[in-house]
């Protein structure tokens, strides 16, 4: 019987709706996944009338079957059950589960040559059901419903009992995903600390102590800088150290949307605001109530959008596309451009009076090549997590590659940094990064770079920096390597205003 006849029978059914409305509401009242199966088992066997049942959840990444809940099993089985792991495709549970297929034995159930586990044999089951429970039409799991004494249940009852494997979808994949959430949000709190902002940079630090001090006031900021700069970084570091890090975080990028839909989604829109408007639907900015909206690119806002914008900006409420009433929220904007914004002021592309709305607090983040004495720690840290990602074991880079990565320009930053580590630690097979797992880009930007800068004192003050950049500012160690004495070296970095 397929699942539209079930269906239509048990609509035309009171005690099934009945069963059905008992065992959602059970289900709906926490995200504690163990709780509501538990209970929820409860009620199936006792209005089925048997007594003894399991409720198997799958694995997605080990396919490992995994009993959240069992009522009534022998002390023998439930060991078996807890420490002993099946994966789908194993024992009866696994086969019903890789095969999307209900199983019903009427009677000794235990000899079936299904059962695989021997304490299974010994229990002493009659009546057997398994039916596979599904979410968007994959196997999440499996409902067991066992009796002890030979049963026969009318087709009416066994229809509600299929049917009860919908709601136990639905609760297992909300409380799956609820638990993802909640692990995202604790691994994005851990990523996006202070301290995970590498840098040695003075600019850098005088940025990050400007953000400690702003994180828990509500104000608006504007971050600037080159592409690849960290921008959202810094976005993300001033949400998940704040206050409203347990609210959301919705970042968009407003060049990425085309200008006529770039209104309803951020506002909102009404049902019949325009054509193709058959549902209401609520904009990213209400979405992001209690926590922070990433205005990404905002530079590239066209002139109508500005100015909604700035009425948003200035009582924090705001009308859907095609409202009447407006909303009010409680959002934090952090906007983000890496364009010369007072250009685009003067060219009056952007409008004046939304600029000052959103420079109360102005980050600046300087390009990478303003900062090289990042570059060794960058590279440590991007060396440690794609070792991590991708199970390898890279010692170290050599001095001629981290040469190159010490000169190249960088036009493309951070990001292009972090790229380029991830594709020598892909490449690399010796467990050293050399110049040959570098792309060639590098190589000639570094070429083209000195062609325009060949001067003695420019190419003395570079190597200084990349030898203090390599011996992490031991100044001993960095005149060892120039073969100068430290009074020297303390001489020519002074010249030079190095740090």
């Amino acid at each position: 019987m397929d699942d539209a006849e079930v269906s239509r029978r048990i609509l035309n059914n009171n005690k099934g709706l009945s069963i059905l409305y008992k065992i959602s509401l059970t289900l709906s009242k926490s995200l504690d996944l163990k709780t509501i199966l538990k209970d929820a088992l409860d009620e199936i066997l006792e209005f089925m009338g048997v007594d003894a049942g399991v409720i198997y959840i799958i694995n997605e990444e080990t396919l490992e079957m995994i009993p959240v809940t069992f009522k009534n099993l022998s002390e023998e089985v439930i060991r078996d059950l807890t420490e002993v792991k099946v994966r789908v495709g194993e024992c009866m549970c696994g086969s019903i589960a890789e095969a999307d297929r209900e199983v019903v034995i009427y009677e000794k159930a235990s000899h079936d040559v299904r059962f695989t586990r021997e304490s299974l044999k010994k229990e002493g089951m009659e009546f057997y059901v398994g039916l596979p429970i599904k979410a968007k039409g994959k196997v999440i799991g499996v409902l067991c419903v066992i009796n002890h004494e030979p049963f026969y249940p009318s087709s009416e009852l066994l229809d509600i009992l299929r049917a009860t494997t919908v709601p136990l979808g639905l609760a297992i994949e909300n409380s799956l995903l609820f638990e993802n959430l909640k692990s995202e949000l604790k691994e994005n709190k851990k990523y996006y600390n202070f301290e995970n902002i590498i840098t040695g940079n003075p600019v850098m630090l005088e940025l990050l102590n400007t953000v400690r001090k702003i994180v828990d006031i509500p104000t608006t900021v504007l971050i600037t800088g080159e592409s690849g700069t960290g921008k959202e970084l810094f976005a993300r570091a001033i949400h998940y150290n704040s206050l409203r890090k347990d609210r959301p975080f919705i970042a968009i990028n407003c060049s990425a949307i085309p200008e006529s839909l770039l209104e309803s989604e951020l506002f909102g829109y009404e049902k019949g605001a325009f054509t193709g408007a058959s549902t209401s639907k609520r904009g990213l900015i209400k979405s992001a109530e209690g926590g922070t909206l990433f205005l990404d690119e905002i530079n590239s806002m066209d002139a109508k959008l500005q100015s909604k914008l700035l009425r948003f900006l200035q009582d924090m409420s705001f009308y859907p596309v095609g409202a009447t009433v407006a909303v009010r929220v409680d959002v934090r904007i952090i906007a983000a451009t890496n364009e010369d914004i007072e250009r685009s002021i003067r060219k009056g592309t952007f409008r004046e009076d939304l600029y000052y709305r959103l420079n109360v607090v102005r980050l600046d983040i300087p390009p990478l090549r303003e900062r090289r004495e990042d570059i060794p720690l960058l590279c440590k840290f991007f060396l440690h997590k794609y070792n991590r990602k991708i199970n390898k074991n890279i010692r170290r880079i050599s001095d001629g590659a981290f040469s190159i990565l010490y000169n190249y320009p960088w036009p493309g930053n951070v990001r292009e940094l972090e790229n380029t580590i991830e594709h020598a630690v892909i490449l690399d097979d010796d467990g050293v990064i050399s110049r040959e797992d570098l792309p060639r880009r590098l190589i000639q930007g570094i070429s083209r770079d000195e062609d325009n800068d060949l001067s003695l004192a420019s190419l003395e003050k570079r190597h200084i920096e990349m030898v203090l950049a390599l011996t992490g500012g031991n100044r001993k160690e960095a005149s060892r390597i120039l073969g100068i004495n430290p009074a020297t070296l303390w001489r020519k970095l002074k010249n030079y205003k190095l740090n």
